[in-house]
């Protein structure tokens, strides 16, 4: 198979994990953005689903490129985490918590949410 065809596929990726970085940025407060990572996320399905059908030999020479999108996947990721626990963090102060049990096995008390506490 061509180099040329992985270089393309390669750099796709990386365009790809660009764009979503955008969106994972915008997506807190942006509905369309989280309607545009779910595109993303199929066509950089598409794209390793195509690259693995590559053998090892065929990504010598764009060692680079590959530590790039390395990068930008840990950085998407790390952004990804940090909108979630926002998220959980807004839900948890918002509403009530439900018990729960400590590593040692003891009942955590309910905290009560803004929505749940008295005035």
């Amino acid at each position: 198979m061509g180099s040329d065809k992985v270089e393309t596929l390669l750099q796709n990726l990386k365009n790809l994990l660009l764009k979503e970085k955008e969106c994972i940025i915008k997506a807190i407060n942006d509905t369309k953005s989280t309607e545009e990572l779910n595109r993303i996320v199929e066509e950089k399905h598409n794209i390793l689903m195509q690259l693995a059908q590559f053998e090892v030999e065929d990504f010598k020479g764009y060692e680079d490129l590959v530590y790039d999108i390395q990068q930008l996947s840990r950085t998407n990721m790390i952004l990804a985490e940090s909108n979630l626990k926002f998220i959980e963090s807004v839900f948890e102060s918002i509403f009530e918590q439900t018990s729960t049990y400590l590593s040692d096995g003891q009942v955590k008390s309910k905290s009560s949410g803004i929505i749940n506490k008295k005035a």
